[in-house]
């Protein structure tokens, strides 16, 4: 039997399901979302000599570190699939395939990425199953 995984993927969680073994994973992402943080002014922060810090360039910096590495411990739970559904409501879901697109051995097992609305965890096994089943016939 093929080692088929599904990722319901958005900003806060992943839940990936593996069908060979009818487990659920849940991978949660720690992505801060907000500019300022709380020993900040609104305004930013000053440094010695009135200097200002742009936050929001060191907001979207630490943002892209702490994405990237959501994805790899995302794609680090593929690493033995030989099938891999992709879909979730976000944007998120376009990163993880750009992650997967590059890495040599996933590349070729990504079946399909598609647009899917909030789902339980039930409801992510049934369309995981639902792919797999109609990709094989």
């Amino acid at each position: 039997m093929k080692n088929n995984m599904g990722v319901w993927i958005n900003g806060t969680k992943a839940v990936i399901v593996n069908l060979q073994n009818d487990s659920v994973k849940e991978v949660v992402a720690d992505i801060d979302n907000n500019v300022h943080h709380g020993y900040e002014g609104d305004k930013g922060t000053f440094v010695g000599g009135g200097r200002h810090v742009n936050n929001e360039k060191t907001f979207a910096e630490r943002k892209k570190h702490q994405t990237d590495h959501y994805i790899k411990e995302v794609i680090s739970e593929l690493k033995k699939a030989d099938g891999v559904f992709v879909f979730g409501p976000s944007e998120m879901k376009h990163h993880l395939k750009t992650q997967i697109e590059n890495d040599r051995n996933l590349a070729s097992k990504l079946s399909a990425v598609e647009t899917a609305d909030k789902m339980t965890d039930n409801q992510i096994v049934a369309a995981v199953k639902k792919h797999f089943t109609a990709v094989k016939q």
